[in-house]
């Protein structure tokens, strides 16, 4: 079982979160948390699995909660939840050691994902903002790497159109849908490519894909 914490000023945003997550019999709401200091009170005396931490709280604002429980003796792991779609939001979070990064808009399913991903070691960022990270790290003047390139040949035509797809930030129902795939085959895809390539989350692959020029025309 996932034991969660929820942190959002906004009383109908928790309870939306509750009864997404509540309804997947590995995930529970341990806490919930109205403000930064009382989320950061409730995670030390809850200790949950996972802290999803809305960004703009009173008291104390997200990114500072998610400084402060990183610190913690049992950290949580955390996701942050934003309604905006903002690169300072998301530098910020994953310097602060935030471990996923959703905006609000995200689908039930990919969020009920994203909490277990996060909770067995993974990092999840929103498919909204994973272009904007990806153009952050890689410098445009960068032309593809040849070693990159190299890594992609293992894969397999369907694979490397799979791969090319997460680096233009769609989530798994997204690829599902222009792929003519069901979203479970989608996911056994991406866990193959996660393993043949040797990397530990969709991100680094869209990091990859990104730097040895892999693209896909929808």
């Amino acid at each position: 079982m996932i034991r969660v914490l929820l942190a959002d000023d906004e009383a109908l945003v928790r309870q939306g979160i509750r009864l997404v997550l509540e309804s997947d019999d590995q995930i529970t709401v341990v806490a919930e948390a109205t403000d930064g200091a009382q989320a950061l009170d409730s995670a030390r005396r809850h200790q949950p699995d996972v802290a999803i931490v809305d960004v703009r709280m009173p008291v104390m604002d997200g990114l500072a909660v998610a400084r402060e429980m990183a610190l913690l003796p049992q950290p949580p792991r955390t996701i942050m939840l934003t309604s905006y779609a903002l690169d300072e939001y998301l530098f910020a979070a994953l310097k602060g050691g935030a471990d996923g990064f959703l905006v609000k808009d995200v689908s039930p399913y990919d969020l009920m994902n994203a909490v277990k991903a996060v909770s067995s070691g993974d990092a999840i960022i929103s498919p909204s903002m994973t272009r904007s990270l990806i153009q952050r790290l890689t410098p445009p003047e960068v032309s593809p790497v040849s070693s990159a390139q190299e890594r992609l040949r293992a894969l397999p035509e369907e694979q490397r159109t799979i791969l090319a797809l997460i680096a233009e930030g769609l989530s798994n129902a997204e690829i599902a849908t222009c792929r003519g795939l069901t979203e479970s085959q989608v996911k056994a895809h991406v866990s193959r490519i996660l393993r043949m390539l040797r990397l530990s989350n969709r991100v680094q692959a869209a990091i990859l894909a990104y730097s040895a020029g892999l693209s896909h025309d929808r």
